[in-house]
């Protein structure tokens, strides 16, 4: 799970640019060609680095892979795990910021996610459960605050939303065609986050009480 994920160490001084080079030029092109047909060859020519500095950095593919993959649930973890915080403030704005955030910081981790979860792969299945794990988290609190709708499937509160986002996230390129500027743009972001949270806020949320002068 994400919150078991702790980023791997920083390497040896001088060579931090390169492996974070290769891992980065990796994770985009495993995202679009797959881990299966991507050869340490194309990362290399990509990254404009040799072989041999690829090899020596990971030694092998798999390590590599493994590499991107300890990258990716960092990243996902980092951004979305975590209480969410309490009253006054909104919590599905609190979620949706962080979603927005990811998407605007760490797109290529979208795209390895995506392309990952829709192959169902290992990694997919891990990102998958994961991102369940940490809904359920969320709406576990705020059934605690007695916020979240009485009556509603315990099992979807936290995967309707989930899976709202997700699905989002995989058809992104075609919304581009009946959106004024590209999803990823800050103004289709700023919309699509206050429809989303619209339309979890009317379905699933129960507005808290304002607070009063008088407590």
């Amino acid at each position: 799970m994400f919150r078991e994920v702790v980023p791997a160490g920083p390497p040896a001084r001088g060579e931090q640019s390169s492996v974070d080079r290769i891992r980065d030029v990796a994770l985009k092109t495993f995202a679009v060609h797959g881990t299966e047909a991507t050869s340490l060859r194309m990362i290399a020519e990509s990254a404009g680095v040799s072989i041999g500095l690829v090899q020596h950095h990971f030694k092998t593919k798999g390590n590599l892979i493994t590499a991107v993959d300890e990258y990716v649930m960092a990243v996902l973890g980092q951004s979305l795990a975590g209480p969410l915080p309490g009253a006054p403030t909104d919590p599905v704005s609190a979620v949706a910021h962080r979603v927005t955030d990811l998407v605007s910081n760490h797109a290529p981790v979208i795209d390895y996610m995506c392309r990952a979860v829709v192959d169902c792969t290992p990694m997919g299945v891990r990102i998958f459960d994961g991102l369940v794990d940490i809904g359920r988290g969320h709406w576990d609190q705020l059934a605690e605050q007695g916020l979240v709708r009485p009556g509603l499937d315990p099992d979807w509160v936290a995967l309707n939303p989930m899976v709202l986002v997700l699905g989002i996230f995989i058809v992104r390129s075609h919304l581009d065609r009946h959106l004024p500027d590209p999803f990823t743009s800050p103004a289709q972001l700023d919309r699509w986050q206050k429809a989303t949270d619209a339309l979890i806020r009317s379905g699933q949320i129960i507005a808290p009480e304002p607070k009063t002068d008088g407590g």
